[in-house]
């Protein structure tokens, strides 16, 4: 793992954050104390706070390389507090002055004011525009609300909206010799001003913000912060901000996550955390998952000023950077995962004839994983989508057919079809079902039945469990299946975590184990019949399983038996700090499950699946000694849907008699499971190109 974590770069950054935000008030208590101004503080000043943003911790793939950083930004902000116990006369000069440091600083376009209502040239010729006319719009929500928040009439017309503002704020007010202090063009600039205000609802509380995602390097508006500072520009505060930034646009969208506010109907769970209303936490992925290692402690700044906005006194506490968070995946794999994703797809639609050759595949998953520890080396989802634009995209991805956000290897759920076979010959041997010796008919129908038919031209007569799992035979699967009985089955499948939670971080489902009890669960167990028995032996009838738990179910086989947590978090560090304070590792407290697998039904087991890979043209397309240097062992599954075309799914080990990584992969409507090795065969390709 990288120990140059680029710590003193990050850390001049956090200083300047923290600078930033103090340098204005820093100086105007050095413009009050030591420059002489006249003004001082009394029993009318006030005290506000401050609230410093912690460095969010950054998160990093298993070999150091930066996944999720900060970007460091400044918003330009009125204090509510300050600037709602001024005078109408002292709130207009502010404004102005405002208005008058971006004119001065070429930031005027910067300050957007989104929601104004009127259209004409100037003040006092105001209409309602069009788009305000238009009660679907969005304009029109806020008007609404405004009048409502202003406690005015619906029907107020725009001339009368343009009065309160001119009565509210005495914008009409003469000096002595009975001259308008405020000429026509500042009176529309102000009520442009109070109106955005008001359509933000910064009377009520909290910061208005006049500018938002102002650089520190200097590349945007470097003398704004100057300009405020010297002019002392009362009730403006600068504020640091901290905005995530994906390092890799459009990869591992589905497990790196989003931050967000906090949403009213979580205040209560994160007011008990001790939050403040205004922090900004993980919303979903690993945002949320690490959330508690990720999140820092905000700082403070608390100030004291006098009646006339000066500072007399401050009192900072430093905020608390979070901790990195490092995850098990390997970025490369990650891209090659879902790379070959997308191609898959395409090969598949490339080569289809019709929907039920598999023109309608557009959606699949995929997982690698570590068969000894359960750490997640790539999860991929596709079609997928880029957190960098994942705000202005949401519409268009909540309502995409093809369901984009959700996240196929956790929360997909597919019948494993013959990928199940293995496990089956597995507990077959474990059992004394069967002998690796033993020999099955394996030619037309089992038992005359229409739902386990074979083909009798890939083989015939007898075979053995290395035959069967290599020509995938249902015939000698449904045979195995009446032997062990439901029940027996029902108990070792969920050994190999069929219908059981994976424990990974993210959640995910925990799928279907056919059998009757779950048969008894949607109707009664009596309705179990023996054909389905024969069925749920060649992973049809009810089951379903997620791809990250087909990984965990084909790594419990390589193991040895040791079902245990799936997981992405594999260390973390303070912030600063060289070596890691936390650091994952699998004990009896992760150990999910256990089954005493021997050596002699492993080797029979991967011998088969060796065979599936070295007997078919499809698969050595693209698992060949050119691109990957090891034997694979691998099944494929072509699991039937009642639609019109099949899911294609595909499960593999490396290598094959001492594996170090396996592959799942699942395409929906695929057509054929041989299909599904081209996204492993990308994943490995990768896997033995990094060694």
């Amino acid at each position: 793992m990288q120990t140059n974590r680029g710590y003193t770069l990050r850390y001049l950054f956090v200083v300047a954050v923290f600078c930033a935000v103090c340098v204005i008030y820093l100086g105007r208590l050095f413009f009050i104390q030591i420059a002489g101004r006249e003004n001082s503080y009394d029993s009318g000043g006030s005290e506000r706070t401050v609230t410093v943003q912690a460095v969010r911790g950054e998160i990093y793939d298993r070999n150091g390389v930066k996944l999720v950083e900060n970007h460091y930004t400044y918003d330009m902000t009125l204090s509510h507090a300050h600037f709602f116990s001024m005078t109408p006369a002292e709130k207009n000069e502010v404004c102005l002055q405002i208005l008058e440091a971006l004119r001065s600083c070429r930031a005027t376009e910067l300050y957007e004011q989104r929601f104004f209502p009127f259209e004409g040239s100037s003040y006092p010729y105001y209409l309602y525009s069009e788009e305000t006319l238009d009660t679907e719009s969005t304009r029109a929500y806020r008007l609404k609300r405004v009048l409502s928040d202003l406690a005015l009439d619906a029907d107020t017309t725009a001339r009368e909206l343009m009065q309160y503002y001119v009565e509210k704020y005495d914008l009409l007010r003469t000096d002595g010799d009975g001259m308008r202090l405020y000429d026509d063009d500042q009176i529309d600039s102000l009520i442009r001003m109070y109106y955005d205000m008001d359509a933000l609802r910064f009377r009520s509380s909290g910061e208005y913000v006049l500018i938002s995602g102002l650089s520190f390097a200097g590349s945007e508006n470097p003398n704004l912060m100057a300009y405020v500072n010297e002019k002392n520009i009362g009730a403006v505060d600068f504020l640091g901000k901290i905005q995530r930034v994906y390092c890799y646009p459009g990869y591992a969208s589905h497990i790196l996550g989003t931050v967000g506010p906090i949403y009213s109907e979580e205040w209560e769970y994160y007011n008990e955390l001790g939050y403040e209303m205004s922090a900004i936490v993980g919303k979903d992925g690993c945002e949320a998952a690490f959330e508690a290692y990720l999140r820092g402690t905000d700082g403070k700044i608390k100030i004291t000023e006098d009646a006339n906005g000066n500072v007399v006194t401050q009192v900072l506490t430093e905020p608390v950077a979070g901790s990195d968070v490092y995850l098990t995946i390997d970025i490369n794999l990650q891209i090659a995962a879902e790379d070959g994703l997308c191609e898959n797809v395409q090969y598949v639609t490339d080569r289809a004839t019709s929907a039920e050759t598999g023109s309608g595949c557009n959606a699949g998953a995929a997982v690698a994983m570590d068969p000894d520890t359960f750490e997640v080396l790539a999860i991929a989802s596709y079609p997928t989508y880029d957190l960098t634009t994942y705000n202005n995209d949401y519409g268009a991805l909540i309502s995409n057919p093809a369901k984009p956000l959700l996240n196929r290897a956790i929360d997909g759920a597919y019948a494993p079809g013959s990928t199940i076979k293995p496990g089956m010959a597995a507990i077959g041997l474990l059992e004394e079902a069967i002998l690796s010796s033993t020999h099955i008919s394996c030619t037309g129908k089992y038992k005359g039945t229409v739902g386990c038919s074979t083909f009798g031209d890939n083989h015939s007569g007898a075979i053995d469990a290395v035959d069967a799992i290599a020509y995938s035979c249902n015939s000698f699967f449904c045979e195995l299946g009446h032997r062990l009985g439901i029940r027996t089955m029902e108990d070792y499948l969920s050994h190999f975590g069929f219908g059981e939670k994976t424990g990974f971080e993210l959640g995910g489902t925990s799928g279907i184990l056919a059998g009757p009890t779950y048969r008894g669960e949607i109707q009664s167990e009596e309705q179990w019949m023996p054909g389905m028995t024969w069925q749920a032996a060649i992973g049809q009838s009810d089951h379903q399983a997620s791809p990250l738990q087909l990984a965990a179910y084909i790594s419990t086989l390589t193991n040895g038996g040791s079902r245990y947590t799936a997981h992405l978090l594999h260390s973390v560090y303070r912030f600063g700090e060289a070596e890691p304070y936390y650091v994952f590792s699998q004990s009896e407290d992760t150990l999910l499950d256990r089954v005493e697998l021997s050596k002699e039904s492993q080797r029979t087991v991967f011998e088969g699946m060796k065979k599936v890979v070295n007997s078919s043209n499809v698969i050595k397309r693209w698992i060949n000694s050119d691109t990957v240097p090891v034997q694979v062992g691998g099944k494929t599954g072509t699991a039937q849907t009642g639609g019109d075309c099949d899911n294609a799914l595909f499960v593999c080990a490396a290598p094959y008699d001492d594996p170090e990584i396996v592959i799942s992969v699942v395409l929906e409507k695929g057509y054929t499971g041989g299909y599904a090795s081209l996204t492993a065969g990308r994943v490995l390709e990768e896997y033995y190109d990094e060694e």
